[in-house]
């Protein structure tokens, strides 16, 4: 699937949302239904996940365009880098809309992080919106109209 075809798919989802918003609260909503073991905390530019024994994670959606050929990601380890800093979480996850250009999580290191602290994850993932092309495929009114 391409970002655009992406970006329309978001943009039926709900005609009343920007795009981004729709991404923001899709992922929340897969993330929220499974909370066996888990607690999960919406917050306004993320998702916490929190565990009793695997760490937390702060996982915060992106709806931007990736390619994993070309990566610009100053703004995103800089965010990283602070909340693996000063907070807890020490897994921080970007999670971006899946496309052609995009279909393999990728692992961040961080030289700053590697000799500060060495328990740290800092991943990119592409989020796939199949469920929400099923049901606009099966012609489903809720979603899409």
């Amino acid at each position: 699937m391409s970002f655009n075809e992406c970006k329309t798919l978001l943009g039926n989802f709900s005609l009343t949302q920007k795009a981004s918003i729709n991404f923001f609260d899709y992922v929340h909503g897969k993330i929220a239904k499974d909370t066996k073991n888990r607690f999960v905390d919406k917050n306004r530019d993320s998702i916490d996940i929190i565990t009793p024994e695997n760490g937390s994670i702060k996982v915060i959606p992106i709806y931007k365009d990736m390619d994993s050929s070309k990566l610009s990601l100053d703004k995103e380890v800089a965010k990283a880098v602070k909340i693996i800093t000063k907070t807890d979480f020490k897994n921080v996850y970007f999670v971006y809309p899946k496309n052609d250009n995009f279909t393999k999580h990728i692992q961040i290191k961080v030289p700053i992080l590697e000799e500060a602290c060495g328990e740290y994850m800092i991943k990119l993932i592409p989020y796939s919106l199949t469920t929400i092309q099923r049901r606009c495929n099966g012609n489903s009114t809720i979603l899409c109209k």
